[in-house]
């Protein structure tokens, strides 16, 4: 791929120091996106007047963390003079959005300009959209969050959100070779967005690097930003889960193989365990959960708008609508005794250490990947991390995941740094 803009960091450095224009940026990566989304297609919709006078007000006097930096947003939440389309046929006539969902708010109102709405699957479910995989256009870029995950990893923005369920922010991410960061559950307000389950969705970040990450979290939650300092993280207790190393490929498994090893050798205390008994069948409450709750949510586009569902969709929610009330109460009750267990297993150790994804990102555009490596972190309701870390023979990228326990989102994002560090230059496995 040709050079990409700055990424958010070194942007807003050049900002801050009067280098760089935010008119300039926002120029920068607006060429970028001309110049290569007919191929990606990662973009519903660029709100280009207003980008252009909130860049042309940024270059006043104006503060805030996320100052000048261009942001795209997942269709499912709305921005304030947007139609949300949710990436279905039947809102294709949607109306503009009255005003910004509480996580687009937060972030403008620290400066960022919202550029336009990217690409999302059909309602946030597992029908692929348009996009494509910068890296290789006859790879999936994942999903749901797709058209995010793209643009950040082609050069369009430096930060763009999205949403996961089951595994839309992680996987998406490690396909398409960025940083993925899903906070804590309930902590980025759900406020505008279309919520397929109260229990499992979170708002997260696409980026290009930790700090990245770390910048709009500060943010996102009125919190002061300090570039994290490798050399303070201490010495980190890693566990390498693997359970899930019997359904990834070779490759997957050769990059965790190496990132064990490269940790330990960097000073980090790396263990392999096994999840305890309790949360060994986790993965299936957590597809109940989401099936139930994405039935109910989307109860009116299910029995008024069959027609216009496509036949993946559609099957979810025929099954979610038979789950019974008791089966639902089990599994949610199963979901919060976990959670406690959880939080035994991560006093233990600082951070998890599993796949992103079962492998590279797959050949074709029929399907947006398997989840099934990322529904822990959203049932656990814990903060997790793709790091882009290695490369397949093709030169696909391959993403290792860390989870860090439940409100500790700011360790997990200094011991993600010095695990990406530690990691160093991407390497063929």
């Amino acid at each position: 791929m040709a050079a990409n803009p700055l990424s958010a960091i070194d942007a807003r450095a050049l900002i801050e120091r009067g280098e760089l224009s935010c008119q300039a940026y926002l120029q920068a990566c607006l060429e970028r996106t001309n110049a290569r989304d007919a191929q990606i297609g990662a973009w519903e919709h660029i709100d280009l007047e207003r980008s252009l006078a909130a860049a042309k007000a940024a270059d006043g006097p104006t503060t805030g963390l996320l100052r000048g930096l261009p942001v795209g947003i997942k269709d499912i939440i709305d921005v304030g003079g947007l139609p949300t389309k949710y990436g279905s046929p039947i809102y294709a006539n949607a109306p503009n959005a009255s005003i910004d969902a509480a996580s687009v708010a937060l972030m403008r109102h620290s400066g960022a300009i919202i550029l336009g709405k990217t690409v999302t699957t059909e309602l946030a479910g597992a029908h692929p959209a348009k996009t494509r995989n910068p890296h290789h256009f006859a790879h999936t870029p994942g999903g749901s969050s797709s058209g995010s995950a793209a643009a950040v990893a082609d050069g369009h923005v430096p930060l763009a959100i999205g949403t996961q369920t089951a595994g839309s922010v992680i996987r998406p991410a490690a396909f398409c070779g960025v940083f993925g960061f899903k906070p804590t559950h309930g902590i980025v307000p759900l406020t505008g967005v279309k919520v397929q389950s109260e229990t499992l969705d979170t708002v997260g970040v696409f980026a290009r690097s930790v700090d990245d990450c770390a910048l709009w979290w500060a943010a996102i939650t009125n919190g002061t930003f300090r570039a994290t300092d490798i050399a303070s993280v201490g010495k980190l207790r890693i566990a390498r889960l693997k359970e899930l190393d019997p359904l990834v490929g070779e490759s997957m498994r050769a990059a965790l193989d190496a990132a064990a090893g490269a940790l330990s050798r960097a000073g980090a205390v790396v263990k392999e365990i096994s999840l305890p008994g309790v949360l060994k069948n986790i993965h299936d409450d957590q597809i109940l959960i989401q099936r139930i709750e994405a039935a109910r949510a989307y109860s009116a586009e299910h029995r008024q708008h069959r027609h216009q569902l496509s036949a993946t969709l559609l099957e979810q929610l025929d099954l979610g609508a038979a789950v019974s009330l008791s089966q639902y109460r089990a599994a949610l009750n199963r979901a919060a005794t976990v959670r406690r267990d959880a939080d035994e297993l991560f006093a233990q150790c600082d951070i998890l250490l599993m796949p992103s994804a079962t492998d590279a990102a797959p050949l074709g555009l029929s399907t947006t990947g398997n989840p099934i490596c990322n529904r822990l972190a959203s049932v656990l309701h814990t903060p997790a991390m793709n790091v882009p870390a290695y490369l397949d023979k093709q030169c696909l990228p391959l993403g290792v995941q860390l989870l860090g326990a439940r409100h500790a989102d700011e360790k997990l994002l200094a011991g993600a740094k010095w695990v990406h560090h530690a990691l160093g230059e991407k390497l063929a496995v």
